[in-house]
């Protein structure tokens, strides 16, 4: 199934140029003849940056760039603050094939929320965008590979944006966890192959690094445009003393295009 509808979200106190999720919907968008979705409203209503939002203006620059790369695009001013922003944007993506968000870190606890339940509650995958998001559609992905249904759904929902002959490296990190691997990424791997990927196995050796660092080196050894992985919920706590894939993904820290799925 390929993606017909992409949900992202445009900072509505900074300029629609400024947002790499929204270009690189738009470039995806193009590529599959799809629409976008785009929500654009301030995503932390405390700060005086909100005050100032001319949401015509948003709507004009939104629509501008859309027409100038030919995609259908419908804008949604958030008008009504009953529901929070995390919420809105979950609801969107129910319906739509695909969320494209920026990591962020920092005081910016709205975007920081809208993150995560767009990711929790969604129900669909969730792709973040790097600071300087490429418009190309991806052609050669590592997808990360620990026998998990994280695991398993973000490899499943990868198919929606790897066309065929495109290529697939599915990669387990090796000195990881404790986990019974079920058939192993080798199976993992054919089942990719039936669908029309050039795919293949490889172990990943730890080495000391930290998992996001094995499988974001693995990526670019490898010449990857793209990261998949299983996205895991972990309390604070565990995220501040043990680090986590995926906070360092919402945070940004990846200089590739990320597919997760929880």
């Amino acid at each position: 199934m390929s993606v017909q509808s992409i949900v992202t979200f445009v900072e509505a106190s900074r300029s629609a140029d400024e947002s790499s999720a929204f270009d690189l919907a738009l470039g995806w968008a193009g590529h599959f003849d799809a629409r976008v979705v785009v929500l654009a409203f301030p995503a932390d209503v405390s700060s005086r940056a909100s005050d100032d939002v001319d949401v015509a203006e948003v709507r004009a620059q939104i629509t501008a760039q859309a027409d100038r790369a030919a995609v259908p695009v419908a804008v949604v001013d958030r008008s009504s603050f009953a529901y929070g922003i995390g919420e809105v944007f979950a609801d969107h993506l129910k319906v739509a094939d695909l969320g494209i968000l920026c990591g962020r870190k920092g005081p910016m606890v709205g975007e920081r929320l809208l993150a995560q339940a767009a990711l929790f509650d969604g129900g669909r995958p969730l792709v973040i965008a790097p600071r300087r998001a490429p418009a190309a559609v991806p052609r050669r992905a590592l997808i990360a590979w620990d026998g998990t249904h994280a695991a398993a759904r973000a490899m499943q929902d990868a198919l929606s944006v790897l066309t065929a002959g495109s290529e697939a490296i599915v990669a387990r990190v090796t000195d990881d966890k404790d986990l019974r691997m079920d058939q192993s990424g080798i199976e993992a791997a054919h089942h990719l192959a039936r669908h029309g990927l050039k795919a293949e196995f490889r172990e990943v050796a730890r080495t000391g690094r930290s998992v996001y660092v094995a499988l974001v080196t693995a990526a670019h050894e490898a010449g990857c445009d793209l990261i998949v992985a299983g996205a895991v919920r972990h309390s604070p706590l565990h995220d501040l003393v043990f680090g986590s894939v995926t906070q360092h993904v919402l945070d940004g820290d990846c200089d590739l295009p990320v597919l997760l799925s929880a």
